[in-house]
């Protein structure tokens, strides 16, 4: 047997799923610590990731949430850096963004920063990370906040799946337990849980147990050298990792749902679990991961049962390894029964037939610093060639008699048990008998077209413009990344029930993505105030079949109907609906069919096809509006009871939808959240979740200045905030022309040059459907959209700055308030 040996470091990155023309490169420190850096040219930011092979599995029984403090109590401060919240003020100045996870066997730290700051980026996180100050005052504000927290998370679906899922668990093992943490499983005595924080820091937060990675398009050679000479300062430990035994019970399943169920929220969940050693199989899962959701699955589903979605996963929540498979509706038994059937059959097949090699993935730049430093952590060798030994796949872990079963299940006249924790109302439910299988339908068939010579020509034109058309032509910017052939399609839309009819759309979708998806294509649906879009990418030769059966997926009218419950904290949940608001977003005058076709396509096919669309829209009825409560044009909005707490939202409009205005709000948003959260979390004690966040609807700016309490009313948490506008709105916006200079860099690294092909796509395609709206229209993309916001940026002054904080201040822009009271 040949051992491994390193790979090019161009060889890796290609391997990683990053960009042509990227290098990565692995390394162990003498401390122990593993490094990995990777360039990656077209990246703007400058991705930093700390990873601790230690989650909240590894934590004591009797101090269940540990993990989860310790996660918090890391941001209070230390030792080089002991202010708390320094961290968030000075990422905040520069334009950067943070964020940190707790999962069952990883903790991790990943910052956003521009390349200039990425050295002083990385000591900070190295500081943080080894050396943290456990404040007694602190931590006693952080376990109130946790327990808030907790409970706060008892209204979210997510809290209850996890608990019912460790009914799957066998008894004794931790993964059987709720692990959120609150004030009753932490302990009451504060220096005995601090002595115990630092004693679980101490053994687990140590070099050989961490991995440091940077992603951005600083030279592999520099990112190598920040991360040796930052990493040699984590201290070097003995403690051996921890013993993590197999959690699973015997295959059977498990039938759940929250304390006050809603209509329409179900869900069924197959999980296959894996051995934690599946490194030498990773290809083969992915292979068969890719067959279950090549579109034939979905469609023989959709053709006996309603069904809005089929996910199938490697990297399930709460499961470790495990083949997942999650679908939805799942509204009662006889749509449970037809599930397993059809899910178990499909296996069956994957693993008896040949699997063909999955097309490769552009890796996510975001995700994968993140999922690469937890590999790394737990001591996976990733950047070296396998072994020559052929290993045979694990087949017998797929059977189906290996399957568990997860239900989010309709409250129903069955006897339930209830977790006392969470509320969570369980029963056991053994996989029902299957019935007769389902006839297998074929996934949509994307026909090839033959297509002519490539002109080569990318400069933009029009083949096509009347009233009822407009198609353009050409490509302005070509990324390493990019595919053969892009198409985006616009058409005008009714604004009613358009949430409706967009979500009935990505239904119907459902098994052509899945094909498109399996061939190295890939479609995106949404809409707005303009209308409705889609986006298609791929080879060019299936381009048109593509976007031309997603337009017949397109239902032109919707009624709204019970969906899932939402998740998330509900502050989360309504800067969400910021993105779908309409208040100041100007109605679009009526427009024509609007195409853009890049890289190598036939534009006389798209041509056809539009014409075809335009006498679909002109042959179906206008649909009166009906104004959603986005839509609404109270200055205060009541949101039903969705949960225990209090919240309450500010939303700002920006004047319009200018690069000056999106740049004003982000800027804005830049000065102000650090110092908001600060005072409304640690001075005021309102709340655990106190944000400011910029948003977008339709291009249009807004900000969301929230803030969720367990036992502050909607009115006074709608007093604080705007007290905070008006002592210390203008003072935090008042910046000097170095403060403002820099906070230019780092807006630029977030928002500027694209880092990928499809968000210059995005970007390009918002561009034009704004300028179509315009009468007479000009010719696109002259700049291109990212440098007249560049532009915009440079010649923002740090006065306009202060005088929209004044404006708000003193309620000259457009507001609206949105409170939440529980029941």
């Amino acid at each position: 047997m040949n051992a491994p040996f390193p790979i090019p470091d161009d060889e890796a990155a290609r391997r990683a799923g990053l960009s042509p023309g990227s290098r990565l490169h692995e390394a162990r420190l003498a401390n122990g610590l593993a490094i990995a850096a990777a360039e990656v040219p077209d990246a703007r930011q400058q991705r930093l990731v700390g990873v601790v092979d230690v989650g909240y599995l590894d934590e004591p029984d009797d101090c269940r949430g540990l993990a989860h403090l310790l996660e918090h109590a890391l941001f209070l401060g230390s030792t080089g850096f002991p202010r708390a919240g320094e961290l968030a003020g000075w990422i905040g100045e520069r334009g950067g963004r943070y964020n940190a996870r707790t999962d069952e066997t990883a903790t991790d730290i990943h910052l956003h920063l521009s390349p200039g700051d990425a050295d002083e980026g990385l000591a900070r996180l190295v500081d943080m990370l080894a050396r943290p100050r456990f404040d007694p005052d602190r931590i006693a504000h952080e376990v109130a906040v946790i327990d808030a927290e907790f409970h706060a998370r008892l209204a979210d679906p997510m809290l209850h799946r996890l608990a019912a899922l460790g009914r799957l668990c066998r008894e004794g093992h931790p993964a059987r337990l709720c692990h959120a943490g609150h004030r009753d499983t932490l302990d009451d005595d504060m220096p005995r849980l601090v002595g115990r924080l630092t004693d679980f820091h101490r053994r687990h937060f140590h070099a050989e147990r961490m991995a440091l990675v940077m992603l951005g398009p600083l030279p592999l050679e520099a990112q190598l050298d920040l991360l040796t000479r930052h990493g040699a300062a984590l201290p070097p430990g003995d403690t051996p990792p921890p013993q993590r035994a197999w959690r699973w019970g015997p295959p059977g399943g498990v039938a759940w749902h929250t304390p006050a169920p809603k209509a329409g929220a179900s869900s069924l969940e197959l999980i296959w679990p894996l051995p934690e050693e599946t490194a030498a199989h990773a290809d083969w899962l992915a292979a068969v991961t890719a067959r279950l959701a090549d579109g034939r699955l979905a469609a023989t589903l959709q053709a006996a049962i309603e069904l809005d979605r089929l996910a199938v996963t490697l990297t399930p929540e709460g499961m470790g390894r495990a083949l997942a498979l999650r679908l939805a509706p799942a509204p009662d038994l006889e749509s449970v029964q037809a599930m397993l059937s059809a899910c178990r059959s499909a296996m069956e097949h994957a693993l008896a037939t040949p699997l063909p090699t999955p097309p490769a993935a552009t890796a996510d730049l975001d995700a994968w610093p993140r999922r690469h430093g937890v590999q790394l952590a737990a001591g996976h060798d990733l950047t070296r060639a396998a072994a020559d030994t052929p290993v045979e796949p694990p087949r017998a872990w797929l059977a189906p008699g290996q399957c568990r079963l997860l239900w989010q299940s309709p409250a129903t006249p069955h006897r339930w048990s209830t977790l006392v924790e969470t509320g969570t109302a369980w029963r056991i439910q053994p996989p029902p008998s299957e019935n007769a299988p389902l006839p297998w339908r074929a996934p949509p068939a994307l026909n090839v077209r033959p297509l002519g010579p490539d002109t080569g020509d990318p400069a933009p034109r029009r083949p096509r413009h009347d009233e009822r058309l407009s198609l353009w032509c050409g490509e302005p910017i070509r990324l390493a990344d990019a595919p053969a052939a892009s198409l985006c399609l616009g058409w005008p839309a009714p604004a009613a029930h358009q949430a409706a009819r967009l979500a009935q759309w990505r239904r119907n979708l459902l098994p052509l993505r899945q094909a498109a998806a399996s061939q190295g294509m890939r479609i995106h649906c949404a809409g707005d105030v303009r209308g409705d879009w889609l986006i298609a990418t791929g080879t060019a030769e299936r381009l048109d079949a593509l976007v031309e059966l997603a337009v017949a997926c397109w239902p032109e009218r919707a009624s709204p109907r019970a969906d899932d419950q939402p998740t998330g904290l509900l502050a989360q949940r309504l800067l969400t609906l910021l993105e779908a608001s309409t208040l100041q977003v100007a109605r679009a005058d009526a427009m024509p069919v609007l195409g853009w076709l890049s890289g190598h396509g036939d534009s006389g096919a798209t041509e056809a096809m539009m014409h075809r669309l335009a006498e679909r829209l002109s042959a179906g009825p206008p649909e009166a509006a009906e104004p959603s409560p986005q839509e609404a044009s109270d200055d205060t909005l009541q949101l039903p009871p969705q949960g225990g707490d209090h919240v309450a939202m500010l939303e700002v409009a920006g004047p319009d939808d200018s690069p000056r205005s999106r740049w004003l709000l982000r800027l804005l948003a830049q000065c102000h959240d650090a110092a908001f959260h600060h005072e409304m979390r640690q001075q005021r004690g309102l709340g655990y979740v106190a944000v400011v966040r910029y948003r977008e609807a339709s291009g249009f700016p807004r900000l969301g200045y929230v803030v969720q309490s367990p036992h502050t009313e909607p009115g006074a948490l709608r007093q604080a905030i705007a007290d905070f506008l008006t002592r210390q709105g203008e003072a935090l916006a008042r910046l000097t022309a170095a403060e403002m200079e820099r906070r230019r860099r780092g807006l630029l690294a977030h928002a500027g040059r694209p880092e990928t092909q499809a968000e210059a796509i995005a970007q390009l395609w918002q561009a034009l459907r704004r300028q179509a709206s315009l009468s007479p229209p000009p010719l696109p993309w002259q700049p291109l959209p990212w440098e007249a916001e560049a532009q915009a940026l440079a010649s923002l002054p740090a006065e306009a700055l202060l005088s929209l904080a004044s404006d708000l201040a003193a309620g000259r822009l457009v507001q609206r308030w949105w409170l939440h009271t529980p029941q």
